[in-house]
Protein backbone atom coordinates (compact mmCIF):
# COMPACT_ATOMS: atom_id res chain seq x y z
CA UNK A 1 0.00 0.00 0.00
CA UNK A 2 2.60 2.39 0.67
CA UNK A 3 4.80 1.37 -2.10
CA UNK A 4 1.36 2.42 -4.40
CA UNK A 5 1.37 5.61 -2.28
CA UNK A 6 4.73 6.93 -3.17
CA UNK A 7 4.46 5.52 -6.95
CA UNK A 8 1.24 7.46 -7.17
CA UNK A 9 2.54 11.37 -5.55
CA UNK A 10 5.94 10.46 -7.62
CA UNK A 11 2.97 10.53 -10.95
CA UNK A 12 1.69 13.49 -9.89
CA UNK A 13 5.13 14.90 -9.44
CA UNK A 14 6.06 13.94 -12.91
CA UNK A 15 3.00 15.21 -14.33
CA UNK A 16 3.11 18.39 -12.89
CA UNK A 17 7.16 18.68 -14.41
CA UNK A 18 6.87 17.89 -17.32
CA UNK A 19 3.18 20.26 -17.58
CA UNK A 20 5.47 23.28 -15.84
CA UNK A 21 8.09 22.24 -18.59
CA UNK A 22 5.52 22.25 -21.60
CA UNK A 23 4.49 25.57 -20.35
CA UNK A 24 7.90 27.01 -20.12
CA UNK A 25 8.92 25.65 -23.52
CA UNK A 26 5.61 27.50 -24.84
CA UNK A 27 7.03 30.54 -23.01
CA UNK A 28 10.15 30.66 -24.53
CA UNK A 29 9.42 29.39 -28.01
CA UNK A 30 11.12 31.70 -30.75
CA UNK A 31 9.25 34.49 -32.16
CA UNK A 32 8.18 33.17 -36.05
CA UNK A 33 11.05 34.02 -38.56
CA UNK A 34 10.60 37.85 -39.90
CA UNK A 35 10.27 38.01 -43.74
CA UNK A 36 13.23 38.91 -45.50
CA UNK A 37 11.20 41.27 -47.81
CA UNK A 38 8.00 42.85 -47.86
CA UNK A 39 8.21 42.93 -51.32
CA UNK A 40 8.54 40.21 -53.68
CA UNK A 41 11.17 41.42 -55.71
CA UNK A 42 12.26 39.62 -59.37
CA UNK A 43 15.97 38.48 -58.92
CA UNK A 44 16.29 37.28 -62.72
CA UNK A 45 19.27 35.15 -64.21
CA UNK A 46 22.35 34.36 -61.15
CA UNK A 47 24.25 37.45 -62.35
CA UNK A 48 21.39 40.00 -62.62
CA UNK A 49 21.06 43.08 -61.12
CA UNK A 50 17.30 44.21 -60.24
CA UNK A 51 15.98 47.51 -58.99
CA UNK A 52 12.45 47.94 -57.96
CA UNK A 53 11.66 51.65 -56.98
CA UNK A 54 8.31 52.63 -54.70
CA UNK A 55 6.98 55.71 -53.44
CA UNK A 56 5.58 53.68 -50.30
CA UNK A 57 5.73 50.74 -48.32
CA UNK A 58 1.91 49.75 -48.33
CA UNK A 59 0.52 46.75 -50.83
CA UNK A 60 -0.96 48.06 -54.12
CA UNK A 61 1.77 51.08 -54.17
CA UNK A 62 2.89 50.88 -57.72
CA UNK A 63 6.36 49.96 -58.28
CA UNK A 64 8.72 49.99 -60.88
CA UNK A 65 11.24 46.89 -61.47
CA UNK A 66 14.44 46.85 -64.16
CA UNK A 67 16.20 44.62 -64.52
CA UNK A 68 19.85 44.27 -65.89
CA UNK A 69 22.00 41.15 -66.88
CA UNK A 70 25.52 40.99 -67.64
CA UNK A 71 24.85 41.49 -71.37
CA UNK A 72 23.44 44.89 -70.86
CA UNK A 73 19.97 43.38 -71.67
CA UNK A 74 16.98 45.32 -69.48
CA UNK A 75 13.64 44.48 -68.85
CA UNK A 76 11.44 47.25 -67.47
CA UNK A 77 8.14 46.34 -65.58
CA UNK A 78 5.39 48.50 -64.23
CA UNK A 79 1.49 49.31 -64.30
CA UNK A 80 2.03 50.00 -67.58
CA UNK A 81 3.37 47.80 -69.01
CA UNK A 82 6.39 45.55 -69.25
CA UNK A 83 9.67 46.62 -72.00
CA UNK A 84 13.37 45.38 -72.77
CA UNK A 85 16.28 46.30 -74.76
CA UNK A 86 20.07 46.27 -75.05
CA UNK A 87 21.53 49.21 -73.44
CA UNK A 88 24.27 50.62 -74.90
CA UNK A 89 28.11 51.02 -73.32
CA UNK A 90 28.31 49.34 -70.18
CA UNK A 91 25.38 49.97 -68.20
CA UNK A 92 25.90 46.79 -66.45
CA UNK A 93 28.93 47.16 -65.15
CA UNK A 94 28.81 50.79 -64.36
CA UNK A 95 25.87 50.26 -61.89
CA UNK A 96 27.62 46.86 -60.30
CA UNK A 97 30.74 49.13 -59.62
CA UNK A 98 28.20 52.03 -58.21
CA UNK A 99 27.39 49.20 -55.34
CA UNK A 100 31.04 47.90 -54.93
CA UNK A 101 32.71 51.26 -54.86
CA UNK A 102 30.11 51.35 -51.20
CA UNK A 103 31.10 48.17 -50.18
CA UNK A 104 27.87 46.16 -51.31
CA UNK A 105 29.90 42.78 -52.48
CA UNK A 106 28.66 40.20 -50.01
CA UNK A 107 27.24 37.59 -50.84
CA UNK A 108 23.91 35.61 -49.33
CA UNK A 109 23.18 38.40 -47.27
CA UNK A 110 20.10 40.80 -46.79
CA UNK A 111 20.28 44.40 -45.35
CA UNK A 112 17.22 46.12 -44.23
CA UNK A 113 17.58 50.18 -43.93
CA UNK A 114 14.58 50.75 -43.32
CA UNK A 115 12.37 52.25 -40.50
CA UNK A 116 11.90 48.92 -38.63
CA UNK A 117 15.41 47.92 -38.38
CA UNK A 118 16.79 50.95 -35.30
CA UNK A 119 20.14 49.94 -36.21
CA UNK A 120 20.47 50.89 -39.55
CA UNK A 121 18.07 53.74 -39.44
CA UNK A 122 18.53 55.78 -36.15
CA UNK A 123 16.79 58.81 -37.92
CA UNK A 124 13.86 57.98 -40.09
CA UNK A 125 13.18 61.95 -41.24
CA UNK A 126 10.29 61.70 -43.36
CA UNK A 127 8.75 58.93 -45.55
CA UNK A 128 10.97 58.44 -48.72
CA UNK A 129 11.31 56.63 -51.61
CA UNK A 130 12.02 52.58 -50.95
CA UNK A 131 14.60 50.92 -52.88
CA UNK A 132 14.71 46.93 -53.50
CA UNK A 133 17.61 45.69 -55.02
CA UNK A 134 19.14 42.35 -55.53
CA UNK A 135 22.23 41.99 -56.41
CA UNK A 136 23.26 38.73 -58.31
CA UNK A 137 26.28 36.29 -57.25
CA UNK A 138 25.52 32.84 -58.81
CA UNK A 139 24.35 30.83 -56.41
CA UNK A 140 23.21 33.50 -54.27
CA UNK A 141 22.96 37.30 -53.79
CA UNK A 142 22.72 40.52 -52.18
CA UNK A 143 19.43 41.95 -51.27
CA UNK A 144 19.03 45.72 -49.65
CA UNK A 145 15.96 47.25 -48.78
CA UNK A 146 16.64 50.72 -48.23
CA UNK A 147 14.16 53.54 -47.61
CA UNK A 148 15.44 57.38 -48.56
CA UNK A 149 13.50 58.54 -45.11
CA UNK A 150 16.34 56.93 -43.24
CA UNK A 151 19.67 58.55 -41.91
CA UNK A 152 22.19 58.64 -38.96
CA UNK A 153 23.94 54.82 -40.08
CA UNK A 154 26.91 54.21 -42.14
CA UNK A 155 24.88 51.62 -44.24
CA UNK A 156 22.18 54.68 -44.61
CA UNK A 157 24.86 56.61 -46.16
CA UNK A 158 26.26 54.36 -48.36
CA UNK A 159 22.86 53.58 -49.23
CA UNK A 160 22.68 56.79 -50.26
CA UNK A 161 25.59 57.44 -52.53
CA UNK A 162 24.39 54.08 -54.32
CA UNK A 163 21.19 55.88 -55.70
CA UNK A 164 22.49 58.60 -55.91
CA UNK A 165 25.26 57.32 -58.59
CA UNK A 166 22.27 55.31 -60.18
CA UNK A 167 20.73 58.77 -60.47
CA UNK A 168 22.93 60.36 -62.31
CA UNK A 169 23.24 57.19 -65.23
CA UNK A 170 20.89 58.55 -67.68
CA UNK A 171 20.56 55.64 -69.63
CA UNK A 172 19.57 53.94 -66.28
CA UNK A 173 16.92 56.83 -65.32
CA UNK A 174 15.31 56.85 -69.10
CA UNK A 175 14.47 53.20 -68.62
CA UNK A 176 12.61 53.56 -65.21
CA UNK A 177 10.92 56.45 -66.10
CA UNK A 178 9.44 54.50 -69.34
CA UNK A 179 11.07 57.02 -71.36
CA UNK A 180 13.08 54.66 -73.29
CA UNK A 181 11.69 53.47 -77.07
CA UNK A 182 12.81 51.09 -79.73
CA UNK A 183 13.69 53.38 -81.99
CA UNK A 184 15.70 55.37 -79.17
CA UNK A 185 19.65 55.18 -79.57
CA UNK A 186 19.76 55.31 -75.43
CA UNK A 187 24.16 56.04 -76.07
CA UNK A 188 22.97 59.42 -77.02
CA UNK A 189 21.24 60.86 -74.51
CA UNK A 190 22.94 62.83 -72.31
Amino acid sequence: MIRNLILLAAGFVLAACASRNADEADRYAPLPARPDAAYELPTGGPHSISISIMDCQTAGCPVVNVLLDPDNYWQRSAEDGAYSGIAPGDLYAAVKTAFEDQGFDDIDSVLDITKDIPALCPQYLQRGRVYYIHLGRGDTGQRINYDTGCSGSLDARRAEFVTEALAEMSDLTHIFEGAVTVEDDMGDEE
